[in-house]
């Protein structure tokens, strides 16, 4: 097994933006590409942090994790995490999912949250072994 470091994005680069781009169509096929101008953008914004995970000079998995404040905490949100499908089985998620709740503790969010689908089976029992409890609510979304 290859060593894996984790590293938090601070700057773009056209093999960064290919790699984001790539990953992320493992997440959902349906997918918009983004520019390399909405990657800089993310990479760039306050609040906004991307971890990669590298093996040999190569990105091989990612994690967003968005810092915000409402009127009474700061809370986070996990989102995106994907490693690619080749280096999945060897820790990678466990390390990018630990690098960002580390990160987030540094920031003072008071909490995590995350969804992901149920048919994402091996994702779902990662986030349980790592401490995260399901919720019982309702999430609603408005497409504009």
């Amino acid at each position: 097994m290859e060593k894996i470091i984790i590293k938090q994005l601070k700057k773009s680069s056209p093999d960064i933006c290919n790699a984001i781009r790539s990953l992320t169509t493992q997440l959902d096929e349906d997918y918009k590409p983004l520019s390399d101008d909405d990657i800089k953008g993310m990479i760039n914004s306050e609040g906004c942090f991307i971890f990669a995970a590298h093996s040999q000079n190569k990105i091989i998995g990612m994690a967003t994790l968005i810092v915000y404040r409402i009127p009474y905490i700061k809370k986070a949100i996990l989102e995106d995490v994907v490693v690619d499908e080749k280096f999945r089985g060897q820790g990678t998620g466990t390390k990018l999912i630990k690098t960002a709740i580390a990160k987030a503790k540094k920031q003072g969010a008071f909490s995590i949250d995350l969804t992901s689908r149920s048919s994402r089976t091996s994702a779902n029992l990662l986030y349980k072994k790592l401490g995260f409890k399901m919720r019982e609510t309702n999430v609603y979304r408005l497409e504009l």
